[in-house]
């Protein structure tokens, strides 16, 4: 089936819940998706606007499917609950150019799917005397009962897929964004060292929080700065819609190895939205989903960008 689909036809081939469903679509069909925006003294070293196709670029996306990586632990290591597809009920290319993921109940089973996708490329990296900005323009729709629903826009360092999956938390991992159960608080945070404990205090992270309006787009961003020649000074700094929220120096990991294992590495991106896990669990004091959530509530992404200088 073609992501062009009405609503009316989505919502009867796949059982979902035609008020979430509207909701996605009818947001998707307001405006045209911006073209990527130029930051003043950076290049623009990589993007996807997700406008050229109805389905995503195969040299820039990979899928992630089924409940594991190969040899991974399984629920991907979170204990979230979906399978994840590359199926077009899950994720695709809104007639306006979004990319558009979309988790589905299925009604007979009770079970969920979603999707999933990281890039192909995994050389993201700041130079050392430099600087990077990740950004993506991201809407999360309000309404609905969306326990269990985690939204996420995020990256791993490339130890981590060029080691077959293993090495996390050590290989590093930047939260540029997440959000769960449809509340307006986001998270941004980073995973580093060992597990349990270590200077990243695992499996918490390091993060902070900040407030978004759902039913919009919002920029979320993360910028690696390594202009100072000393470690301790180089930070990551997480911002909406250009305003920073949350910052974390060297000095505040206060490891040299595990610093440039988390700034200094190549890194790879992701965009993804699970169902349950321990995270959307604990901020909704139950297990989560519940037999109310709503199907059909994901996300939308304008497009994603990296800058460097």
């Amino acid at each position: 089936m073609r992501a062009t689909s009405s609503i009316f036809t989505l919502s009867s081939l796949f059982s979902l819940s035609i008020a979430a469903d509207f909701n996605i679509l009818n947001v998707a069909a307001k405006t045209n998706p911006s073209i990527v925006p130029q930051r003043a003294g950076f290049k623009l070293t990589w993007s996807d606007t997700f406008s050229q196709s109805r389905s995503l670029s195969g040299a820039n996306w990979i899928y992630d499917t089924g409940t594991s990586y190969p040899a991974g632990p399984s629920n991907w290591g979170t204990g979230e609950i979906q399978t994840y597809t590359a199926s077009s009920q899950n994720v695709y290319i809104s007639p306006s150019g979004y990319l558009t993921i979309v988790p589905v109940r299925n009604p007979r089973t009770g079970g969920w799917t979603s999707a999933r996708v990281e890039t192909v490329q995994d050389g993201f990296k700041c130079q050392a005397g430099g600087q990077m900005v990740i950004e993506a323009r991201i809407l999360l729709p309000g309404g609905g009962n969306q326990d269990g629903v985690w939204a996420a826009f995020w990256a791993m360092g490339r130890k981590f897929r060029r080691g077959g999956n293993h090495g996390w938390p050590g290989t590093g991992e930047w939260d540029i964004m997440e959000a769960v159960n449809g509340g307006d608080t986001i998270v941004g945070t980073v995973h580093c060292g060992v597990y349990p404990g270590g200077p990243c205090d695992e499996p918490n992270g390091v993060g902070g929080r900040a407030g978004i309006a759902r039913d919009v787009f919002n920029n979320y961003a993360l910028r690696v700065d390594r202009t100072s020649s000393n470690w301790q000074d180089e930070y990551l700094a997480w911002s909406v819609n250009g305003a920073e929220y949350h910052r974390v120096y060297g000095a505040d990991i206060g490891n040299a190895g595990v610093w440039s294992d988390l700034v200094h590495e190549p890194f790879f991106l992701l965009l993804n939205v699970a169902m349950g896990g321990g995270f959307p669990n604990a901020w909704a004091g139950i297990e989560t989903p519940t037999s109310k959530t709503s199907s059909g509530y994901g996300m939308l992404v304008d497009w994603v960008a990296v800058y460097n200088r």
